[in-house]
């Protein structure tokens, strides 16, 4: 499978790897449309992760990552193949790319273990919030049950994991920010998806589901300081 068709695809020299699966906007007739699940991109999270992976190798600062092309119409790669919300079961083409996503995020993990000894696996999404009181971005890790990589044993909140709390500490200093670890009105529905939970009590990976509001996508000033945000969390956490 020629991967360039249906992913931008990138080895990084720090062990941390960004995955955005519901960003695609390719749309190729042969693939035929889900016949169950959401359809709906999540808008602009494409160019966001390209903006995080351009401004850290502007420092030599590269990514491992996976950035999937295909609209959510033909297929959604965080929800399990096995499901017609993850993509037609007719269609071989889909399943396929369905697997190699998957298969090309464990290889990535792997290598990030047997180079760096751990991994941080960052799964960027977007949401729209119901109502005010929900918060603007939702850390989602399910409940903490897939951070295996911690800072400090004794700390009760997301301070203890690593790659958590430098996002959460970053992040929360202009908007407001549920680290996941206790169940609230709003991160039950984002405690993390299908590619989060592959990652459950995963030995030396911390992976972490990260959705951001709408409104905030679709604010340039508000995305531009989403940005600069993740990429300080980013440099904090491999130093």
């Amino acid at each position: 499978m020629l991967l360039s068709k249906y992913f931008e695809i990138a080895k990084g020299n720090i062990p941390i790897i960004l995955s955005c699966p519901h960003g695609g906007f390719k749309k190729p007739s042969r693939i035929p449309d889900k016949k169950e699940g959401y359809k709906i991109p999540d808008i602009n999270t494409y160019f966001i992760v390209k903006q995080i992976i351009n401004m850290l190798s502007n420092h030599d600062i590269h990514l491992y990552y996976i950035l999937n092309k295909i609209h959510r119409t033909k297929i959604d790669l965080n929800r399990p193949a096995h499901s017609d919300s993850a993509f037609n079961q007719s269609s071989l083409e889909a399943e396929n790319i369905h697997h190699a996503f998957h298969e090309q995020l464990a290889k990535f993990s792997h290598e990030c273990i047997e180079r760096f000894d751990k991994a941080l696996i960052i799964d960027f999404h977007g949401f729209t919030r119901p109502c005010n009181e929900y918060p603007d971005i939702i850390l989602g890790h399910v409940f903490g049950k897939t951070l295996d990589i911690m800072l400090e044993s004794d700390s009760q909140n997301c301070e203890r994991y690593w790659g958590c709390s430098q996002l959460y500490n970053s992040l929360s200093k202009i908007f407001t920010v549920d680290d996941g670890l206790a169940t609230s009105d709003f991160n039950i529905a984002y405690s993390g998806g299908y590619i989060t939970h592959k990652y459950y009590n995963s030995a030396k990976v911390n992976a972490i589901q990260i959705e951001v509001a709408k409104y905030i996508r679709l604010d340039y000033s508000l995305t531009i300081s989403l940005i600069n945000c993740i990429v300080n969390a980013i440099k904090e956490s491999i130093r």
